[in-house]
């Protein structure tokens, strides 16, 4: 037994089209098609559409320092006793707000000799959030190496931003560990041409003790003229700190030239590099300051940069929506 099908006479295909051409005739006198279509052309908003435009940017590598003695609390910004770092972390946070969208960012730390970005550049405006989180938990127990040379840091952070096409923005309190009496910039001066960039300076100017913090970031001691030189700082006096007993301080006067255990900001130190590698400086106490000294038009330029796409799609959908009205009121009164 076969199985015919016999073909629908109430709703056949014919018909089907004369429905959806009275529809569309009827939808376009009342402007319900407008409607329709600028309500099709918002869906992409929902994926965060994005276009490349000209537009003036001004990308940046943070370079934080996160060497011990930016652990030690001689700035006043939000609150007295408040840690250089803390300071440092605000700086980036302000100065990346401050950035026109489609600025690209990336974030490294300073530790030793070396300069270590932590991710490829992105968009300040799209990715401010994740960069911002980031920033915030910066702690000092996240460096390598207990010692501290700002020049070799600066001359491997200026080869990164190199590389990326960044401008460099160092913050630190300029003390190295262990102590230098005169920096050697040779290295610097070959590679002033390569990145522009700026120096921010943060701490006070008066000697300080560095401090030790537990896990919980809180204070628990501080660094001693005699631990300073048991970290290979002064091979001279290594022989005699140990063999002192536990405990025991050196004799008055013994370890007068030990240094490392008190920090300060190294204002002489970080000029001459700024000079050296033709960077801007500016010692601060807030972090306005610094994004007052970021607002630099040697430090922007004209790019194809990522834009957000969203207001395109809803102009479009917007317009649409006014000829739909005009059009509904121009029919109406027909």
């Amino acid at each position: 037994m076969g199985l015919t099908i016999q073909p629908l006479k109430d709703w056949s295909w014919r018909k089907a089209l004369v429905h959806i051409r009275r529809w569309l005739h009827q939808s376009w006198r009342n402007g319900s098609l407008c409607l329709i279509i600028a309500a099709i052309i918002l869906l992409p908003v929902w994926f965060t559409p994005t276009t490349q435009m000209q537009s003036l940017v001004q990308d940046t590598l943070f370079v934080i320092d996160i060497s011990e003695s930016m652990n030690v609390q001689d700035v006043d910004y939000p609150r007295p006793h408040t840690s250089r770092l803390h300071l440092a972390k605000e700086v980036v946070r302000e100065s990346m707000a401050s950035l026109p969208c489609g600025s690209r960012v990336s974030i490294a730390l300073f530790a030793g000799d070396e300069s270590i970005v932590l991710f490829e550049p992105l968009e300040v405006c799209r990715h401010f959030s994740a960069i911002e989180q980031v920033v915030a938990r910066l702690q000092t127990k996240m460096r390598w190496v207990g010692d501290s040379w700002v020049v070799r840091a600066l001359v491997m952070s200026i080869k990164e931003a190199h590389k990326r096409q960044l401008n460099v923005v160092m913050v630190t309190d300029g003390d190295e560990m262990p102590h230098h009496s005169a920096p050697r910039l040779t290295d610097l001066l070959s590679l002033k041409d390569k990145a522009k960039g700026l120096l921010v300076g943060v701490g006070g100017q008066a000697l300080q003790p560095v401090p030790k913090l537990n896990d919980q970031q809180q204070i628990v001691g501080y660094w001693t003229p005699e631990e300073a030189v048991m970290e290979g700082n002064h091979p001279n006096l290594l022989a005699y700190v140990k063999a002192l007993q536990p405990g025991e301080r050196a004799a008055a006067g013994a370890l007068d030239e030990v240094g490392e255990h008190l920090s300060a900001l190294n204002k002489p130190l970080l000029k001459a590099v700024a000079e050296a590698s033709k960077f801007d400086f500016v010692h601060i106490q807030q972090p306005q300051q610094a994004v007052s000294a970021l607002n630099n038009a040697d430090l922007q330029k004209t790019s194809l940069a990522e834009r957000d796409a969203s207001w395109l799609f809803a102009l479009a959908s917007i317009l649409l929506f006014l000829i739909a009205w005009f059009w509904h009121r121009i029919f109406s009164q027909a």
